[in-house]
Parts: structure tokens; sequence; C-alpha cells
């Protein structure tokens, strides 16, 4: 029955596309006869022609959105410069990732993401294997949050897109930036899956077929949460206490419940995605933002494996975690002018939400 259901869907597709095309050409062969109606065979005479005198930024709603998220994108990226740190043959997996940021001058750390060894992530599997308790109780989670981060956010905070358009469109280039900057990084590192260590973990979900390390999802909502939280305040502090990084937490969590990450994953995707937010607000509002580092080979309890949740995330951001350094060598980021416009819309629409 699944099957034939699945075929009835294709051929609804099929249906559709073909209905669309009939469609198409039944108002090209219109407006053609429509033309020859009107226009005939006479001579056309153009009319005046007036230079356009809007600046890029206020040209750049008129693109589509797909096409404007390019723009965008584009713009945040040219500033990113990857260093892989080798500890083998060139080409070969890497030990460590460097990302910098283009300044006026030298480029600058913004995040270093330390693979862990085979032994650590050995010493783990047992921990993901013992998450799989929860998975009857996480299960919705799980499958939602597949394709679904922000409406979880928005059970938070009001981000309505039909009251705050720019900022929905903010949200969403940020969600994009993430998965060229995480996919370059898992890449280099390398890191296995759980259930490249025992056939006892079962994954609730189909496996990504990419590297593990950092957690795209993990480092996608944390980059959200910090947006969230510094678009409110330009000087806010990463809270665990606070709601959206309790739930930045909890999704990354679900993660390893699923069978298919990880926790110290989830600890290098917290800290590159708290970076990479503060990095497109401080290019988005004018600001300053600094590095900071992730060492997985120090994300260890030597006789026990390590967990990640809030109380983990509190240790790291506090400094007393070996594994993690936040440093205050905070440096002012070359302004992004497109992203700009968009984000000081976006701040407009947050503080007249209630209006």
């Amino acid at each position: 029955m699944p099957l034939q259901h699945g075929q009835h869907g294709q051929h609804g597709q099929a249906a559709n596309a073909a209905g669309q095309t009939s469609d198409e050409a039944l108002l090209a062969a219109a407006l053609m006869r429509s033309r020859d109606a009107i226009s005939g065979t006479e001579t056309v005479k153009p009319d005046p022609f007036q230079a356009g005198e809007l600046d890029l930024a206020a040209r750049l709603p008129r693109l589509a959105r797909e096409y404007r998220h390019a723009v965008m994108l584009s713009e945040l990226l040219e500033d990113l410069v990857f260093v892989s740190e080798d500890d083998a043959p060139p080409g070969k997996t890497a030990r460590a990732m460097a990302l910098s940021r283009r300044t006026t001058g030298d480029p600058v750390p913004l995040a270093r993401i330390v693979r862990p060894g085979l032994a650590d992530f050995s010493q783990a599997a047992p921990l993901v294997a013992s998450y799989a308790e929860l998975r009857a109780d996480r299960l919705t989670e799980i499958l939602a949050q597949q394709r679904h981060l922000i409406p979880f956010l928005s059970s938070i905070l009001p981000l309505d897109p039909v009251r705050n358009p720019a900022l929905a469109e903010m949200l969403e280039v940020g969600l994009d930036l993430v998965t060229p900057v995480v996919m370059r990084i898992k890449l280099a590192l390398g890191c296995p899956r759980p259930n490249q260590f025992s056939d006892r973990i079962q994954p609730l979900i189909p496996e990504p077929a990419h590297p593990a390390l950092p957690s795209g999802h993990a480092t996608q909502i944390f980059t959200l949460a910090t947006m969230l939280s510094l678009l409110a305040n330009p000087d806010a502090q990463v809270k665990p206490d606070d709601q959206l990084y309790r739930l930045a937490c909890r999704i990354a969590v679900n993660r390893t419940v699923a069978g298919v990450h990880f926790p110290a994953d989830s600890a290098s995707g917290a800290v590159l995605g708290i970076q990479l937010g503060r990095y497109v607000m401080a290019r988005g509002l004018r600001g300053t933002v600094g590095s900071a580092e992730f060492d997985g080979s120090l994300f260890s309890n030597q006789v026990e494996p390590r967990d990640f949740h809030a109380e983990i995330l509190n240790q790291m951001m506090n400094g007393d975690d070996p594994s993690t350094r936040f440093n205050d060598d905070k440096t002012a980021a070359r302004p992004a002018p497109l992203w700009q416009a968009l984000c000081h819309r976006a701040r407009q629409e947050w503080q007249n939400r209630w209006s």
C-alpha cells in the first residue's frame, strides 16, 4: 500500500506539471494574439530612457528572493578564510580547521575546530547507544527538525514572517550560510558517525552521507539563537538558561538521541554556531567579534564518555571546560552593505513588533 500511495503521488506531481505547462502554453498563445491585435506591424518608437538612481542596497529587494539570498551569501562568504591544519600528508584528514575573517589588514581568527581522536569517539559510542531510550519520547521532534528549525524558535519569540518579513529573511540567510561553512570543515576533519563503532546503535533516521563533526543541526540552531539574541541586544552574552539556548541544546541533543551524532559533534557545532552568529551580526550591525576554539581532543573526562547539554555549555562559556576557549580579542568586522540593509530592516521590525 505505501508503494501504491507513493506512485499515486508521483502521478499527481506529473499531472500538476503537465497542467502547468499547458497553462503556460495557453497564456503564451494568448499574449501573442493580443500583441498582434493591438501592435500589429507598427514601427516601434522607443521611449526616452532614464538611468536608474537606486544604490545597490535599495535595488536588492527588487530581486527574486532566491537571488537576494545568493547575493547576500556571496557577500558574507567573501570575508571567510579556511585553513586546514594537517598532521598527515596534504589532502588527507586534517587535525584541525581554522576559520578566519578578513579585515582591513590581515585575516583574524574567528573559530578553530580540533577533531577528537578515534579513541574518544569509540569511548563515546556506548553513551550514544544509551540515548536510544529517549527515542520514543522525542520522535516527533527529531523528525520535524530534519526539515524545520525556525518554527521552533517562533514558538518562543513572535517571528511571524507576515509581520516580520525582513527578520524572517535574515534568519533564512543565516541558516543558509551555515551549510557551506560547516561542510567545508566536516570534509577536512572527516570524523566518523556513531554506528561506525557499533552495529547496536541503529540510527532512528537515515544517516547523513557526510562526516559528522561539527553537527550541522547544532551549528545552525546556535547560529540562529545567537543572531536573535544579538538583534535584541548587541551586547548580549550566551546564557545557557535562556530559552533560545535551551532550545538549541535540546535540538543538538536530539541528534544524539537519533543516533547520528556524538556529543562532541554538538559541542563543536555550538562553538562554531555562536561564532557564525556573532560574525554575521557584526557585519550587519557594524559590530565587533572575537575568536573561539574547540579542541575535541580535550572534550573528555578520561575515565568516562563526555556528554553535551545546557550545563556543559555553561561550563564552556565560563571558561571552566578545557576543550573550549572564547577570547575577548574583539575587533571590528568589515561592513557588508547589502546584508546590512536587511539587518537594519529586521531590527526596525523587531523594535516595532508590538505595533
